[in-house]
């Protein structure tokens, strides 16, 4: 792991504790003493010890209230770690897209990350279907647009990661703290600095086609508006299963729209139908207020 002197790392730890071994047994034959060679032991199950606290510290994953972290770096060359934080992803509704025991949620994910990259970090942990990154948690996967007005915001981000097998989100949970993690590989390339800049400036807003999106999305919600009048329109008037008839705004028994002036209308009516069935003068007390 990073910071570990040479005396601590398993290889050298296995090799010196070998060495002091062979040493004490020569030692003993030669001399037939026993305090050299007690002073050679204890030096081998120093090192011994060493190596089997250094090969769990290698092993051991470093969990903070339910969240496994992880260092990770863009590549071999870059000297900065970054911390991600990864768990199973529990939620109360379930969504179909985000299945029960085979999704795992990252967060603190850079914006520069891309779906091959979260592929690249997790590899060996299993088969991953599907990956999705968006901007805040939620409850099913957010549809994204091909024109963003946030898209030069940059922060970070969350993933949702859905495995084949519910194994993989297991290993990705047990995977070490010491084990520093890479972003990207040969294939796969993180663009960061002056590229990331450039490619933000190819990506700015062409506003034929945001116009030409916009009238597709309108398009297309007018007409599945069409499609549902003219499906209210034909089962107007027809019994249900349970033999009630759907009042519509279409058809013979279409209802009053529940706007102000209709609500404003219908309260007039009511006042007058309660001063016309008023009894005046019916009470003794009505007839003493009318002399007064």
């Amino acid at each position: 792991g990073q910071g570990v002197e040479d005396w601590q790392r398993p290889w050298f730890a296995r090799y010196t504790a070998a060495v002091y071994v062979v040493s004490g047994f020569l030692v003993y034959i030669g001399s037939g003493t026993y305090s050299e060679t007690n002073k050679i032991g204890l030096y081998a199950v120093f090192f011994l010890h060493n190596n089997r606290m250094a090969d769990n510290r290698n092993e051991a994953p470093l969990i903070i209230n339910g969240y496994t972290v992880l260092q990770v770096k863009t590549s071999e060359r870059s000297h900065a770690n970054h911390h991600l934080f990864i768990k199973e992803h529990v939620a109360t509704h379930q969504c179909i897209e985000w299945p029960q025991g085979r999704t795992l949620i990252v967060y603190n994910v850079s914006p520069y990350y891309k779906e091959d990259n979260m592929r690249v970090l997790l590899q060996g942990c299993g088969d991953i279907l599907r990956v999705y990154i968006q901007a805040k948690p939620s409850s099913a996967p957010v549809k994204k647009s091909s024109f963003s007005i946030n898209a030069s915001k940059k922060s970070a981000q969350v993933a949702y990661i859905v495995f084949k097998k519910a194994s993989g989100v297991k290993n990705a949970c047990k995977l070490a703290y010491d084990q520093i993690r890479l972003m990207s590989d040969d294939k796969t390339v993180i663009l960061s600095g002056l590229r990331a800049y450039m490619e933000d400036y190819n990506n700015i807003l062409d506003v034929s086609r945001l116009e030409k999106e916009a009238e597709a999305y309108m398009a297309a919600y007018y007409k599945r508006k069409d499609e549902s009048d003219k499906r209210d329109k034909e089962q107007a008037g027809l019994p249900d299963e349970d033999g009630f008839i759907k009042v519509t705004r279409h058809g013979k028994n279409k209802g009053t729209r529940r706007t102000e002036e209709t609500q404003k209308k219908g309260h007039d009516h009511i006042q007058k139908r309660n001063v016309k069935n008023e009894l005046k003068d019916f009470y003794t007390f009505q007839f003493r207020e009318t002399k007064r």
